[in-house]
C-alpha cells in the first residue's frame, strides 16, 4: 500500500497518514466524447476473423474488440505508459500480442514508452520484456515460422541522440535482445518488414531525426535501406536506386510477389521507390511530394496481400495506387484523414481497418466506403474548461487535430451523455477555451499560432478576435510581429469577470470580450532569434508553427491581489509583477536544480496565500524526462523542489491547488494524475478505480459543484464528481459522514432509445444526494436516517454490503422519502420521475416514495449509534416553472394516498389471518375483486412521477377511490 504523510491546515496540526488504498472505491466519470477520436498507431487483426480485432493508440493505450467492432474494451491500462508505438499478434494464436510502446509518429505532442509488453492471453495479465529505453517504437514483426523470435524497430529518444534505437531482436518471446542493426547514436529504425515467403530476408528503415523546442531536424546521408539476407544477423545498405540523403523511410514487401518491394521515402529525388529483384536494386516510380507530406509524421506503406500492384500510402489521406505506384487517387475521404495504422485482411483484402487522429475505420470494400467507430473516447485534449450555467454545467476543451468541442457534465437522459449532445465550436487543433461569465453560449477558443475565435453557440457566428489575426502560414517566428506557442496560455482574471489575460512573447490583456487588446509587459522571454530560424531540414522545410520559441506558456494572477501576475515562458523565465504589468521581476534565477532555459509547464498561485506559488518546468523536449516541480513560500526569492513520489518520467503539465483546502494538490503528468495532501512534500499517484496512466494535460476545478475535471491526452475527459472526500480525507481518524453538498430536483426521462451496442455513452452521476462516508474498519449493520425539518425520520437508507468495508465510500440518496408501507408490486409504470424516470410505479414494481420538498435535511449515518450527521440542502431545477404551493400539494397528496396504501394492506393481511370466518373470507375477496389496492397505486404513481401538483383528472378519480376505501374501511370496523 502507498502512504502519504500529509498536515493539512483545515484539521489540528498534527501530522497525517492516509491510505490512498482507502480512495480506490471512488471513480473518474468518463465524459467522452467520442464524436471524435484520437491518433491511433496500430491495428492487427487475424485473417478470416471479423470478430477480433486489435486497436493500438500513440496515447491512449490498447483496446480490444471480439464483436467486429461492436464494442471494444481497453486492456493496457496501467503500464508505465499507455502511449503504444506499434503492436503484433501471433495469427495462429490471437491471444499472444505484443506491444511496443512509445508512439513513433514523432510530432511535437509525441508521448513516451517504457519497452515492449506481452500478454499470452488476450490482455488480461502483461509481462513487460524488456528495451526500456528505446522510448519509441515504430515496428514490431514475428518470424512466421517461430513467433517467439521477434524484431523491434525502435526510432528512440525523439529528443536527442542515444544509443538504444535501430533494430532489435529476441530468439525467445524477448527475455533476451540483440540489437542487430545500429548506424551511430542519430539513427533509428522508422520501419522494418519480413519477407514472408523467406523469413530470413528483412528489411529496415534507418531515419536520422532529432527534435528539439524550436525546431526539427528529418534526413541524413547516414540512414537508409537496410537488408539482410540471415534472419538480422549481418545487413547492407541498399543504396542502388535509391537517393544518398534520405528522411523517414517506409518499407513493404509484397505478400503475393516477394520479388517486388515498395519505399516511401522523404527524399528529394522521389517519394516512392520500387523494385523488381527482391530489393537489391530500385528505381523511382512516383516524384510526388503529396506522398510524403510531413515526412516525420507519415511516410508508410501497405501493399494488396493480394495484388503486388496496389499499393496504399498513409499520409494526409488514403491514397491508392493500382499500377505499381506510378498513379495514385485519394480514398476515405468521409473519415479523418493523417493516417498512421492500416490494416488488410489477407484472405479478404476487401476487408480493411484504418486508423488515424481521428481514430478507427473499417471498410468491406476495398476502401470505397468506410465506418467510423464512434464509441471509443480517444480524444487527445490540451485543455478543459467549465462554465457556470445551471443547472448542469457544460464542459469544453481543444484536441489534437479534431477541433474544439462543448458538451454537458450531465443530462436528463436516464442513458447518460451520448455524442449528439456534443457540439465542436472550432476546427484543426484546440486549446483553451473561455465563456463569456454572464452568457456561457458566447465562448472563445484558439487555434495554433495565436488565433481566437468568438463564437456565438446559438447563432454559429464566429469571428476572429486575437491581437494577432496574420496567420504562420510558413513563416518563421521572426517573421511575426507577436511570437505565440503552439499552445498559448488564455486565462479569466479571478478578479474581473470578463477580462482576459493572452499570452504570446508579451502579455496581453483584453476587458471587452476579446474586442480589444492591450499590451500590458514587455518581451517577457529570453528573446534569442537564434531559436527563430526556419525549421525542417535538411530535406524539406516545415514551418507550421508547433516549433515557434520564445513565447509564454504559462499565466496565473494571484486570487488574493489583485495585479499581482506571473508568467512562465518556455525558454525559462518566470515574470512576476506586483502592479499590473508596469514592472516585471524575473525570478526563475532563484530557483537552484534546473538548468537554465527550461520551459514553464506549470505555474500556479496560491487561492490563500499571497506568497505561495508553484512552478513545474517540461524538459522532455531536451531529452530529460524527468519531474521538475518546485515551490515558493516568500514570493519566489526561494524555491523548494517537491517531487517526492513522482516517477522519473513524470515529466509535469499542469498543477491546481484546491479550492477548499491549500494542503491538497493536484498534478498533471504525462503517466497520469497525482495527488499531494502536504502542499507539495509527498505525492501519490490519483488513478483512483479506474483512471489509466494517460497523459494528463490540463485540470480545472469546477467551483459551484466542488468537481475536478481532467483533460488527457489520448482518453478524452474525466470528472470526479464532488471532491469532498479527497478534501477531508485527511482529518478522517474514525468512522465520519462528510459534508454533503447541493442536491437537485429535477426530472430524468428519455427522448432517445433503442441506438444499439455501437452507441457512446458517458455516466451521469448518480441522482439525488452523494453521501460520502469513512470507515477505518469493516462494520457489519450501518444505515443512514434522513429527518426533515421538524426532526422526523423519512428515510431509512442501509449501506449495501459492498461499502461496509474500510475506506472511503459513496453512495446516492435519490432525495425519494419512504415509499408507502405495504405496497405491493404490479403497480403501474409512472414515467419520468425523479432520478430514475420510472416514475411511482416503476416497472411493475412497488411505488416509490414521493419527491421530497426543496428544503433542509438532516442526514445520519448509524452504526448502531450516530456516528455522523450532515446537513444537506435540496434544491428545485431552476428550469421547471412550478409554485411550492404545487409541490406542496403533491406531497400531501401522497402522504394522504401512502395512508390509504397502508391501510389497506393491513385490511388484506387482517382478512388472510381470518380465514376461519365467513364474513372475513368475504371481505378480503371483496379487497381483491375491487382491485382497490392496484388502482391506488396506480394513481399514487402518476401523480409521484412529475414534479407538479396532481391534475384534475387525478384528483377526480382520487375522490371516487377514496369513496371506495372508506366504504373498505367502514366495513373492516364493523369486522373488528
Amino acid at each position: 500500500m502507498k502512504y502519504a504523510t500529509i498536515l493539512l491546515c483545515l484539521f489540528p496540526a498534527v501530522a497525517q497518514t492516509v491510505d490512498l488504498q482507502l480512495l480506490n472505491r471512488l471513480e473518474w466519470r468518463s465524459l467522452g466524447p467520442a464524436a471524435m477520436g484520437g491518433r491511433v498507431s496500430g491495428i492487427e487483426g487475424v485473417p478470416g476473423n471479423p470478430r477480433l480485432l486489435y486497436a493500438a493508440m500513440g496515447s491512449g493505450g490498447l483496446f480490444k474488440t471480439t464483436s467486429g467492432g461492436v464494442t471494444w474494451e481497453p486492456i493496457f491500462e496501467r503500464p508505465g505508459t499507455i502511449s503504444i508505438g506499434d503492436i503484433a499478434i501471433d495469427p495462429k494464436h490471437p491471444d499472444t500480442v505484443w506491444v511496443g510502446t512509445g508512439e513513433a509518429n514523432v510530432r511535437n505532442s509525441v508521448s513516451i514508452g517504457s519497452g515492449m509488453y506481452l500478454t499470452t492471453d488476450g490482455g488480461k495479465t502483461w509481462a513487460h520484456r524488456g528495451l526500456d529505453n528505446t522510448m519509441t517504437i515504430a515496428r514490431v514483426a514475428l518470424d512466421p515460422r517461430n513467433p517467439q523470435r521477434v524484431f523491434v524497430a525502435a526510432v528512440g529518444h525523439p529528443f536527442g541522440p542515444n544509443p538504444d534505437r535501430g533494430v532489435f531482436f529476441s530468439p525467445d518471446s524477448g527475455l533476451t535482445w540483440q540489437k542487430v542493426l545500429y548506424t551511430d547514436p542519430e539513427n533509428g529504425a522508422s520501419d522494418l518488414d519480413i519477407d514472408p515467403a523467406n523469413p530470413d530476408i528483412v528489411f529496415a528503415g534507418m531515419w536520422q531525426f532529432d527534435r528539439k523546442p524550436w525546431r526539427y531536424d528529418s534526413g541524413g546521408t547516414t540512414g537508409g535501406l537496410y537488408k539482410s539476407a540471415d534472419g538480422g544477423k549481418t545487413w547492407k545498405k541498399v543504396t542502388k536506386g535509391l537517393p544518398a540523403l534520405m528522411g523517414r523511410i517506409g518499407v513493404k514487401v509484397a505478400p503475393s510477389n516477394p520479388r517486388i518491394v515498395y519505399v516511401v521515402a522523404e527524399s528529394k529525388d522521389g517519394s516512392l521507390f520500387r523494385s523488381t529483384d527482391g530489393g537489391e536494386s530500385f528505381e523511382v516510380v512516383n516524384t510526388d511530394r503529396g506522398l510524403t507530406t510531413r515526412g516525420y509524421y507519415y511516410c508508410d506503406l501497405r501493399v494488396d496481400p493480394k495484388d503486388e500492384n496496389r499499393v496504399y500510402v498513409l499520409e494526409g489521406a488514403l491514397q491508392v495506387s493500382t499500377d505499381g505506384g506510378k498513379s495514385f487517387s485519394r480514398i476515405g475521404g468521409s473519415v479523418h484523414g493523417d493516417l498512421q495504422a492500416l490494416w488488410i485482411d489477407p484472405l479478404d483484402p476487401a476487408r480493411m481497418w484504418q486508423g488515424s487522429d481521428g481514430g478507427l475505420a473499417s471498410s468491406w470494400d476495398m476502401g470505397k466506403t468506410w465506418q467510423h467507430v464512434s464509441n471509443i473516447s480517444l480524444g487527445q485534449f490540451y485543455h478543459v474548461y467549465a462554465d457556470n450555467r445551471k443547472p448542469f454545467y457544460d464542459v469544453s476543451g481543444g484536441t489534437q487535430d479534431n477541433g474544439t468541442w462543448i458538451g454537458p457534465s450531465q443530462t436528463r437522459e436516464p442513458t447518460g451523455i451520448l455524442n449528439d449532445d456534443w457540439r465542436m465550436i472550432s476546427t484543426i487543433v484546440g486549446f483553451n477555451v473561455l465563456s463569456e461569465s454572464e452568457d456561457p453560449d458566447i465562448v472563445f477558443s484558439q487555434t495554433p499560432g495565436g488565433t481566437l475565435l468568438r463564437t456565438d453557440l446559438r447563432t454559429r457566428d464566429q469571428q476572429s478576435v486575437g491581437p494577432q489575426v496574420r496567420g504562420y502560414n510558413g513563416a518563421t517566428a521572426a517573421a511575426m510581429q507577436y511570437r505565440f506557442a503552439w499552445d498559448a496560455p488564455l486565462v479569466r482574471s479571478p478578479h474581473g469577470k470578463d477580462t482576459f489575460y493572452y499570452g504570446s512573447d508579451v502579455i496581453f490583456q483584453s476587458s471587452d470580450k476579446g474586442t480589444t487588446w492591450e499590451p500590458i509587459s514587455r518581451d517577457l522571454t529570453k528573446a534569442d532569434p537564434d531559436k527563430w530560424k526556419p525549421s525542417g531540414g535538411p530535406i524539406f522545410t516545415d514551418n507550421s508553427s508547433s516549433e515557434t520559441y520564445g513565447a509564454v506558456t504559462h499565466i496565473s494572477e494571484s486570487p488574493v491581489k489583485a495585479g499581482v501576475i506571473w508568467a512562465g515562458t518556455d525558454d525559462g523565465n518566470i515574470q512576476v509583477t506586483m502592479n499590473g504589468g508596469g514592472a516585471w521581476n524575473n525570478v526563475a534565477p532563484n530557483i537552484k536544480g534546473i538548468p537554465a532555459s527550461s520551459p514553464v509547464s506549470a505555474l500556479e498561485t496560491s487561492h490563500r496565500d499571497l506568497n505561495v506559488a508553484y512552478a513545474g518546468f517540461d524538459r522532455h523536449m531536451m531529452d530529460d524526462m524527468r519531474p521538475h516541480l518546485f515551490k515558493t513560500t516568500d514570493g519566489g526569492r526561494t524555491w523548494t523542489a517537491i517531487t517526492q513520489g513522482l516517477p522519473d518520467n513524470a515529466f509535469i503539465w499542469v498543477l491546481r491547488e484546491d479550492l477548499k483546502n491549500p494542503a491538497v494538490l493536484y498534478l498533471g503528468t504525462e503517466v497520469g494524475a497525482y495527488v499531494s495532501f502536504d502542499a507539495g512534500a509527498h505525492w501519490s499517484a490519483f488513478n483512483l478505480k479506474n483512471l489509466p496512466n494517460v497523459a494528463v494535460r490540463d485540470i480545472f476545478l469546477q467551483p459551484e459543484r466542488n468537481d475536478i475535471l481532467l483533460a488527457t491526452h489520448g482518453r478524452g475527459l474525466y470528472v470526479l464528481d464532488d471532491a469532498t472526500p479527497v478534501q477531508q480525507i485527511g482529518g478522517a481518524k474514525a468512522a465520519a459522514l462528510f459534508p454533503i453538498r447541493p442536491a437537485l430536483r429535477y426530472s430524468v426521462r428519455a427522448t432517445r432509445a433503442g441506438g444499439g451496442d455501437t452507441e457512446f455513452t458517458a455516466a451521469n452521476p448518480a441522482y439525488g444526494a452523494l453521501l460520502n462516508f469513512y470507515l477505518p474498519a469493516a462494520v457489519e449493520d450501518i444505515h443512514f436516517e434522513v429527518t426533515d425539518a421538524a426532526g422526523k425520520t423519512i428515510r431509512t437508507i442501509p449501506v449495501p454490503r459492498d461499502e461496509r468495508t474500510p475506506g472511503i465510500h459513496r453512495i446516492a440518496w435519490d432525495l425519494l422519502a419512504a415509499p408507502p408501507v405495504g405496497a405491493q408490486a404490479g403497480g403501474r409504470r409512472g414515467g419520468g420521475g425523479g432520478g430514475g424516470g420510472e416514475g411511482g410505479g416503476g416497472r411493475g414494481g412497488a411505488p416509490r416514495g414521493p419527491q421530497v420538498l426543496p428544503s433542509v435535511y438532516t442526514v445520519k449515518l448509524i452504526a448502531g449509534t450516530p456516528i455522523g450527521e450532515q446537513k444537506v440542502t435540496v434544491e428545485l431545477d431552476p428550469e421547471m416553472k412550478v409554485s411550492s404551493a404545487d409541490l406542496k400539494s403533491q406531497w400531501d397528496t401522497l402522504a394522504h394516498m401512502g395512508d390509504m396504501i397502508r391501510s389497506l394492506a393491513d385490511m388484506q393481511r387482517q382478512a388472510v389471518s381470518r380465514a376461519d370466518s365467513v364474513a372475513w373470507v368475504k371481505f378480503g375477496e371483496t379487497l381483491s375483486t375491487g382491485r382497490a389496492a392496484e388502482q391506488l397505486q396506480a394513481l399514487y404513481g402518476l401523480i409521484q412521477s412529475p414534479n407538479d401538483a396532481p391534475t384534475q383528472a387525478m384528483t377526480k378519480l382520487l375522490g371516487e377511490l377514496e369513496a371506495s376505501y372508506n366504504k373498505s374501511a367502514a366495513e373492516f370496523g364493523k369486522l373488528q
